[in-house]
């Protein structure tokens, strides 16, 4: 038991010391009691969660992370009949929709 706790609070201690994992994000509170969860990308980056609410403004809802890189990243999601729905953005500020990546298809 004593071997577990000295483990815990040497990942703690690590984990602290690592320059810029506390300043990179992380939990944040909105001032109301509420906490969320917020990671700003690099520079120049596009934003997990700005491609998500890009993708629920062009109806797909319930997206999930398929495919991300340097260059783009695609979301899979429910439409409103219910099919599976695949939409691209490219990894630069402001998550532009990639014309004609519908489905997958660049």
């Amino acid at each position: 038991m004593k071997l577990a706790g000295s483990l815990i609070v040497s990942c703690a201690i690590l984990l602290s010391s690592v320059p810029g994992f506390a300043a990179s994000g992380g939990w944040q509170s909105d001032g109301q009691g509420t906490r969320y969860w917020h990671v700003t990308p690099p520079p120049g980056q596009c934003n997990i969660s700005q491609a998500k609410n890009r993708a629920l403004r062009a109806g797909i809802y319930r997206s999930e992370i398929i495919q991300q890189d340097d260059n783009v990243i695609v979301l899979r999601g429910l439409d409103q009949s219910g099919d599976r729905r695949e939409i691209g953005f490219a990894n630069i500020r402001g998550c532009p929709e990639l014309d004609g990546y519908e489905d997958g298809r660049p």
